[in-house]
């Protein structure tokens, strides 16, 4: 019955041998099935299934092509052994035969070379077209490489395709940002990253960038876009946050190793901002370690001395800076904050977990930063050098604080610190009223690390006479500091910056957070002695004067973070430090309230929600309800 002329239904046809070779399910439609006209191959239906592998015919041949191969050799060997023994017309006679005998051998060898052939070619356009029409087969390879990788993704993610297709357009959407939008990474980080770590020159960044023929400032850019990539707009929308994860990890890894290459100011400014980050998406076992190296790395590069100091040191083996000269003054300023940076990434370490400062302040001979606006228009002064705590009162500025020298013993060889003219006894002593922001700010986390490591952490035993002699003494010299402190401020500073004549009605960044660590200061120093335990009952203290001031403090801290928040866009996030002021005060209000069965204080709900403002504002855009407000931006500290 021919299959070619029958009317019967197609159920009855075989599966095509296309269908066959990709075990896939034939429809049996004429004149092809349904698989075959979506791959475009050719749909062949056969008579009668073929096994796999060669026919039997074929190897038939194959054995009757051998067995004349082996009659042939055997019988000229035969013919060749009979005729050794006819005397001295051997060796002709055996010439004789073996050019008769070689004709038929060489035509059998080339009759079964060429059915091998033959044999060949008909198997290997199976092969050729199972390939070319089976898109399976075809990226197989393909899939099989990407297989890890996609599984990985889909171990991070629960959400599986999606979270698949997110990472795509991210790893395109990354090129975008960088190539073309430089500016808008630029824009978001001086405004909102800039303001409250001031260590990069905002004065012809951009063309700095352009310039750098040797990607020095590739790593910049990298930490710019951990830190202020959620704050970033592409097209009037926040980018979106598995983007923001995923591009952020990624770049993690990229500067954390790149930062290892070499003693470079570029790495040291990087790794702060990743710190900062990290310390404030409360990742602090991630921070601590980019902490410890930095301040050991700031002393290797020598930027904890002025180089007028290096100068002045001469010694066999002195520690000489690995930096090179800066080019001009703005590049010393710049190296200065960032040590300045790093010192306060120290001290916010030791007083979180209770350690000694890797940075010494008697080994700081450091002036303090010049205020920002200064720096960012390029008007060069000198500001005081850094003082310890351990200096007598009469060796600092004027007695006001401790936290500052003047005089002669504090200054340095007279050098040109760049090509405008700065007077000696300037260069000497330093002007007070240079001092930025981040000066005072400065002072009052050294103060709060002191009053940690000096006040807090030192066991004392009460029933000791003179211990809590010397206890009382220092809590009496701390406190005389704390005050001289805010009473020799500046008045556009007491305000945190609300009332001076440049940007009035801004409060700075840096001074919001010096007069609240300030606050933070007063409440740790009197607590102990303001809600007493049972070891200090028997002791006559002045706990009633100093709940007062622990009262006072938080109240003070809770105005502060109100009118700054409410002064600022509602997505501009807050440094971490602040949160940890507005933590310390709060609970100091409840603790309040409970030993003196007071009262309540409003201010705690005011405290509590502004606490959760500045969670919203750092969790950046995409989460934080963002209401831009049109507000004057400051220069930074």
């Amino acid at each position: 019955m021919d299959l070619s002329h029958d009317d019967s239904p197609e159920a009855e046809l075989p599966s095509c041998s296309g269908c066959r070779k990709r075990k896939l399910k034939c429809s049996r439609q004429r004149p092809a099935c349904s698989n075959c006209e979506r791959l475009g191959a050719p749909c062949v239906y056969e008579n009668r299934r073929t096994k796999p592998g060669l026919k039997g015919g074929a190897v038939e041949s194959l054995n009757q092509r051998l067995e004349k191969v082996e009659k042939a050799l055997f019988g000229s060997a035969l013919e060749e052994g009979t005729r050794d023994s006819e005397g001295t017309n051997c060796h002709l006679s055996a010439d004789r035969t073996s050019s008769s005998s070689s004709a038929p051998l060489e035509a059998i060898l080339s009759t079964l070379a060429g059915e091998l052939q033959k044999l060949n070619k008909n198997i290997e356009p199976t092969r050729k077209r199972q390939y070319e029409y089976d898109p399976y087969r075809k990226v197989h390879a393909l899939f099989k490489r990407q297989r890890r990788d996609i599984a990985q993704e889909q171990h991070q993610s629960s959400n599986g395709d999606i979270t698949h297709q997110r990472t795509r357009q991210a790893s395109v959407c990354r090129i975008d940002i960088v190539q073309n939008h430089l500016d808008k990474l630029l824009e978001a980080h001086f405004d909102n990253i800039q303001p409250w770590i001031p260590m990069v020159i905002m004065r012809g960044f951009h063309e700095r960038v352009q310039r750098d023929t040797e990607q020095r400032m590739t790593i910049v850019l990298e930490a710019m876009m951990i830190a202020s990539l959620r704050y970033v707009e592409i097209n009037d929308k926040p980018l979106d946050d598995t983007f923001i994860s995923s591009e952020t990890s990624r770049l993690r890894t990229s500067v954390m190793m790149g930062a290892m290459e070499g003693l470079r100011t570029e790495n040291l400014q990087a790794l702060i901002m990743i710190a900062f980050t990290e310390i404030g998406n409360g990742n602090l076992e991630k921070a601590w370690p980019i902490v410890g190296s930095l301040t050991r790395t700031v002393e290797y590069m020598g930027l904890s001395v002025e180089p007028e100091m290096h100068e002045r040191k001469r010694g066999l083996l002195s520690d000489s800076s690995s930096l090179p000269e800066p080019r001009d003054w703005l590049e010393e300023e710049e190296r200065r904050r960032i040590f300045w940076n790093i010192f306060i990434l120290d001290r916010i370490s030791s007083i979180i977990k209770g350690w000694n400062p890797g940075i010494d302040s008697e080994d700081v001979r450091r002036r303090l930063p010049i205020c920002g606006g200064s720096w960012f228009h390029n008007e060069p002064a000198v500001t005081p050098y850094f003082g310890n705590w351990g200096q007598p009162a009469a060796q600092s500025g004027h007695g006001t604080s401790p936290c500052y020298s003047v005089g002669s013993n504090a200054g340095g060889a007279e050098r040109p610190a760049s090509a405008y003219s700065i007077r000696a006894s300037d260069r000497t002593h330093g002007d007070i009223s240079k001092m930025g922001a981040l000066a005072y700010y400065i002072q009052s986390i050294d103060s709060l690390s002191q009053i940690s490591k000096t006040f807090l952490q030192p066991a004392v035993d009460f029933t000791n006479r003179q211990e809590v002699s010397l206890w009382l003494t220092k809590f009496k010299e701390l406190d005389l500091r704390l005050v001289h402190w805010k009473m020799y401020l500046p008045q556009q500073w007491k305000d945190s910056g609300i009332s001076r004549k440049i940007m009035p009605g801004v409060m700075d960044p840096s001074m919001t957070l010096a007069n609240a660590t300030h606050n933070t200061s007063v409440i740790l120093l009197h607590e102990r002695i303001a809600y007493p335990d049972s070891e200090l009952l028997g002791l006559n203290l002045p706990s009633q004067f100093s709940a007062q001031n622990c009262l006072n403090a938080a109240i003070e801290t809770a105005n502060i973070t109100t009118k700054y928040l409410g002064g600022s866009p509602s997505a501009r996030p807050v440094p971490p430090q602040m949160g940890i002021c507005a933590f310390v005060s709060a609970r100091t209000l409840l603790v309040h309230s409970q030993y003196y069965n007071a009262p309540l204080s409003k201010e705690f709900q005011i405290l509590m929600d502004n606490l959760t403002d500045m969670s919203n504002r750092w969790a950046g855009l995409e989460q934080s309800s963002y209401r831009p407000k049109h507000t004057r931006l400051s220069l930074g500290p």
